[in-house]
């Protein structure tokens, strides 16, 4: 999670080569015009995504998601069978306009335009050496063909706990704009309808997770909650059915605090991390 989740908007196509045309990264990018620059990566062959790359690509997902789950059980706990129609999915996200699919030999990266950004989801490499070279060039290259005045800067979704993906992205001059601060809730009533809801006197979303997730009921999105608010929430959110209760701490284009101890102290945990910025290389 967010993995498929409601930050999924309709998209605008850019011009794009053939999946034939393979673009092998080295130096400064070209063709599209660059915006970032590739510097200090060894060549890196990239490709669009062919049809029977995605069915790969959701077999990499599938392999980070069981990692994932060892550091946030609930949030993160894979779903069962889901691979097929995961790949699925990829496949159609890629086919929407403004989405961009590249792979290399180890690695693929998808991204989308929301809310006037190019957004990272969905990007994975084999194995965590790989973010320095393949992971990164990916990144660049889906930039150099995404950025648009639709999509003026990046934000690239990671878990907290991956450090060498992490580690790529502050390389690359991007900071930590957003984080997704998670509690378990063990519910005590009822599962109430998903939708706009009211938790604490403020409003809050009831939602389904997404479904390559299985946490075992709903999620309550909570927003951007105050400290004195937190108890009173949790509490009236497992009284609505939710598993897990999120807090969003976002700072638009701006970094956002690495500790929330008032939260941490409630028993909420940095889950999720959204890097931002346009990246660069020099």
């Amino acid at each position: 999670m967010p993995e498929c989740g409601a930050n999924r908007c309709p998209l605008r196509t850019d011009t794009w080569p053939s999946a034939a045309d393979e673009l092998t990264v080295t130096g400064n990018v070209t063709s599209p015009p660059s915006h970032g620059k590739i510097d200090n990566v060894p060549s890196v062959v990239c490709r669009s995504m062919e049809d029977s790359d995605f069915a790969w690509a959701a077999t990499l997902m599938e392999r980070r998601r069981e990692l994932y789950a060892r550091y946030s059980p609930v949030f993160w706990r894979p779903a069962q069978e889901i691979t097929a129609s995961h790949g699925e999915f990829l496949r159609s996200v890629a086919d929407r306009e403004g989405s961009v699919s590249l792979r290399s030999g180890h690695g693929f990266i998808l991204s989308f335009e929301n809310e006037g950004r190019c957004f990272v989801d969905d990007f994975a490499v084999e194995t965590n050496d790989q973010w320095a070279t393949e992971g990164k060039a990916l990144l660049l290259r889906v930039w150099a063909h995404a950025e648009s005045p639709s999509q003026s800067t990046l934000r690239v979704v990671t878990a907290r706990m991956e450090q060498p993906k992490r580690q790529m992205l502050a390389d690359l001059a991007l900071v930590v704009t957003a984080r997704w601060w998670v509690k378990e809730l063990r519910p005590t009533g009822p599962s109430r309808p998903l939708g706009p809801t009211e938790v604490a006197g403020r409003s809050a979303l009831l939602i389904s997770a997404p479904p390559v997730y299985d946490p075992g009921g709903p999620v309550v999105l909570l927003g951007d909650l105050e400290p004195e608010a937190i108890d009173t929430s949790c509490e009236q959110a497992a009284s609505m059915g939710a598993v897990l209760a999120i807090v969003q701490r976002d700072g638009g284009e701006h970094p956002v605090p690495d500790l929330e101890p008032a939260l941490e102290q409630a028993g909420f945990h940095n889950a999720s991390e959204f890097y931002g910025g346009r990246p660069s290389d020099s």
